[in-house]
């Protein structure tokens, strides 16, 4: 699949590598007993989070999910796909954290570094399995935006075909309709988008904790405070969002479309915005936020750009130790 979207991988990205396949090999195959124990606790918790998200999407169950089926389910997913993408990014950090640090106790740095692109080789490939051993939620993720796109799709058959219509009109500025749809479609591949570039960028920051903190102790302290960050911005900008967005918070507007930019960014990673209601409110409430789309496509572009900049630092600092 990797291959039919970017063409020929690097040679240390393919599972004949062996630097990749070490990598792959440090976690056997677990027990057959083990994998049905993981499989239940994957049930149970989309159980709990099934249910969290239908008791915060209802208030404590005070008022319905949404005014539309298409409105309630995607309340009642939102919260649970936030936990998920916030566990996979987190998830993707730790991975990649501690790399130097177990190499280093383990004695192999050293060697390593001695042969030619050794080091390299082994952050990229420590980076490039975050992806195979993260697929499952992955694809939980990918999935999920497939089917809330697909309902995007086909809430614009209401009112004869012209919803998006009447949700563009009055807002600033006014556009026409192909150029709306253009956009909408940028916003949709944007969310698509975004968990993944983030996953890239989280394993990359981790990599760049991993080539300055090298002992147990003071790499669990850093991954503990950036997650606690990250997890903190997160948290500001969906309470920051939704109160300017129901006129709690007042803000100019270049702030109110940065925040908003924010939000479908590093705050849910443009879920907020599947829901064509919700997206709509933006266009209406934020000058110029029938853009947002077009401006959340360069977010995930410059997201990507900085995790390959940040894992090459990061392999230029391990190298010099």
């Amino acid at each position: 699949m990797i291959r039919a979207l970017i063409g020929e991988v690097p040679t240390w990205a393919r599972r004949e590598h062996p630097m990749l396949r070490y990598e792959l090999g440090k976690s056997p195959e677990p027990r057959r007993s083990i994998r049905l124990l993981r499989a239940l606790g994957v049930v149970l918790l989309f159980g709990v989070l099934a249910g969290a998200g239908y008791l915060i999407a209802t208030n404590m169950l005070t008022q319905s999910a949404g005014q539309t089926l298409v409105e309630s389910l995607h309340y009642i997913a939102y919260f649970p796909l936030i936990f998920l993408q916030f566990a996979a990014g987190t998830a993707a950090f730790t991975m990649t954290a501690d790399v130097v640090g177990e190499e280093l106790r383990r004695q192999n740095w050293d060697n390593l570094r001695a042969t030619a692109n050794g080091a390299e080789i082994a952050l990229r490939t420590r980076w490039f399995a975050v992806f195979f051993r993260l697929r499952g939620l992955i694809g939980v993720l990918v999935v999920s935006r497939v089917i809330l796109i697909g309902l995007i799709l086909y809430e614009l058959t209401a009112f004869q075909g012209r919803y998006l219509d009447l949700l563009t009109f009055g807002i600033t500025p006014e556009v026409a309709l192909p150029v709306a749809v253009v956009l909408l479609a940028f916003m949709m591949t944007a969310a698509f988008l975004l968990p993944l570039t983030g996953i890239a960028f989280d394993a990359a920051l981790g990599l760049l904790v991993s080539a300055y903190v090298h002992k147990r102790t003071f790499s669990t302290l850093a991954q503990f405070l950036v997650i606690l960050a990250r997890f903190g911005v997160m948290i500001g900008l969906l309470l920051a969002a939704r109160d300017y967005l129901a006129g709690a918070l007042t803000l100019s507007d270049p702030l109110g479309w940065l925040l908003v930019w924010g939000l479908g960014g590093a705050g849910d990673q443009g879920l907020a915005y599947l829901l064509l209601s919700r997206f709509a409110e933006v266009w209406a409430t934020v000058p110029y936020g029938i853009f947002l789309g077009l401006a959340l496509i360069g977010f995930a572009f410059l997201q990507a750009w900085l995790a390959e900049q940040v894992l090459h630092f990061a392999v230029r600092r391990a190298q010099r130790g």
